[in-house]
């Protein structure tokens, strides 16, 4: 049956044959474990890919970004498609294609191909992500859906840093050639194992599917790859009238796109993003900060990894031990989390974000100063930076689920997830890009260049985390 939802209608339970156990869980965990680590590992070799097929510092970006934004355009509907078609068949087409994609990418002879080819993997990874955590809610019973929503949350950030010790073990025994496309295919490896224990996972679909709204989808993913591909190539580029008219004819798709959306809804239909949903001040908020964060984490890896291999002597192995740190002090204050909040409670996100400001300024001023020495003086900084960052971004999630509407707690979820993928490949093209556009202009080769332009652009940050902590004391204030 085909139905749409409004803002007064909530749709009906979802229907399961079998209740989720361990052993499914673990399978979904898995599956959704490539989801970041083709991120985190090609962001660690991002140099190496581009030198390898012969293209400049923004065709690795490009890399990154073609690879979030499809991502991030696919999961506006996939959660729709799973379902209305089945949550369980939608996780094996998807690591279908994610596990053979990424061996094609293994073998992409081209930058163009292999730009292609990620963005593909992209759209596969955006069909299944959004079935791990809807099969977990939908089918798993109360002793272990809470257990498996933290794992998933955690899950994230693990797959970035497995992916990055991935990445630094193969290349620094394989090389920069062989090393970047061996990884491809051990992450297709991972996606096509779960693959294999899918029969360990219930199927899982909505007795009553919310309209797919292909029409919002299509419009907010083409308008999103027309902004952020002249958004990375356009700096190191010059800005030619191509590159100029995608941005132009971006900006005029994501507004007929919002036109559409209020459209829908007045119709009584539930769009893609709803606006009544937004309408919200701490749900709107909320997702703002999101993007603000998720741009801030995924510029700062990718000018981290360019910095400490182009100018601090590090190797790509040498790199990933100092992400090491970064993400040891997240998962280990994400942890201690509910602990932290007794003594925090409300003002959690403020001085998380106001302590990630402190810590970039400081990494700002060591860098660009010429006093960072090593890699491995920045351990400390880095550290902290990680403690600083999970104190905000749990927080931030609870508060946009919890701040919304039951009927779009999972439209929310989606906008969400979308924000984060979103943020990271504006974070590669805008942070990346004015990284790349400082070292490039500074002069004195790049002992001297990508200092300078790594503390503009963390600098940069900074000031983001400070908008982050100004709407977190905003919402703080706010009655529930």
């Amino acid at each position: 049956m085909t139905t749409t939802t409004t803002g007064t209608r909530r749709p009906a339970p979802a229907t399961s044959t079998r209740a989720l156990t361990g052993t499914g869980l673990a399978v979904l965990l898995v599956a959704y474990l490539p989801v970041n680590m083709t991120f985190g590992s090609v962001n660690l070799l991002a140099p190496a890919i581009a030198g390898d097929l012969g293209a400049t510092a923004a065709g690795g970006q490009l890399v990154l970004s073609a690879y979030t934004t499809a991502f991030a355009a696919a999961l506006v509907v996939a959660g729709r498609l799973g379902d209305r078609y089945g949550r369980r068949r939608l996780l094996a087409v998807g690591l279908a294609a994610f596990a053979a994609l990424s061996l094609l990418a293994a073998l992409a002879p081209t930058l163009p191909v292999l730009v292609a080819l990620r963005a593909g993997l992209g759209v596969a990874s955006g069909l299944f992500t959004p079935q791990v955590l809807s099969t977990i809610q939908a089918t798993a019973p109360d002793r272990l859906r809470a257990l498996g929503v933290t794992l998933f949350a955690a899950m994230s950030g693990i797959a970035t840093i497995t992916g990055q010790v991935l990445a630094g073990a193969v290349a620094g025994v394989a090389g920069d050639h062989l090393g970047w496309r061996l990884v491809q295919v051990l992450t297709g490896a991972v996606g096509a194992a779960a693959l294999l224990g899918l029969r360990a996972v219930p199927d899982s679909r909505s007795s009553a599917p919310l309209a797919l709204d292909l029409r919002g989808a299509v419009l907010l993913g083409g308008g999103l790859l027309l902004l952020v591909v002249p958004l990375t190539l356009g700096s190191s580029a010059g800005w030619p009238p191509p590159l100029l008219a995608m941005l132009v004819a971006g900006g005029v798709v994501l507004v007929v796109f919002a036109r559409a959306q209020r459209a829908s809804e007045r119709r009584g239909d539930l769009p893609v993003v709803p606006p009544s949903v937004l309408r919200a001040p701490a749900v709107r908020h909320g997702l703002v900060m999101t993007l603000l964060f998720f741009v801030g984490y995924g510029g700062f890896l990718y000018e981290f990894s360019a910095l400490t291999q182009g100018a601090l002597g590090a190797d790509a192995w040498g790199a990933v031990l100092l992400v090491l740190g970064f993400g040891g002090g997240f998962i280990a204050t994400a942890l201690a989390l509910p602990v932290v909040e007794r003594y925090t409670g409300r003002w959690t996100m403020t001085g998380g974000a106001v302590g990630q400001a402190a810590m970039l300024a400081a990494t700002a001023v060591v860098v660009g100063s010429g006093h960072a020495g090593s890699a491995f003086t920045l351990q400390p900084l880095l550290v902290l930076l990680g403690a600083a960052q999970a104190l905000m971004y749990g927080p931030v999630l609870r508060t946009v689920l919890s701040r919304t509407p039951t009927w779009a707690a999972g439209v929310a979820g989606g906008l969400f997830t979308t924000l984060q993928q979103l943020g990271l490949g504006l974070g590669v093209a805008l942070l990346g890009g004015l990284f790349q556009a400082v070292a490039g202009h500074a002069g004195g080769g790049p002992d001297v260049g990508l200092p300078r332009g790594f503390a503009v652009a963390v600098a940069v940050q900074a000031v983001l985390a400070l908008v982050f902590a100004t709407l977190a004391t905003r919402i703080a204030r706010s009655p529930r």
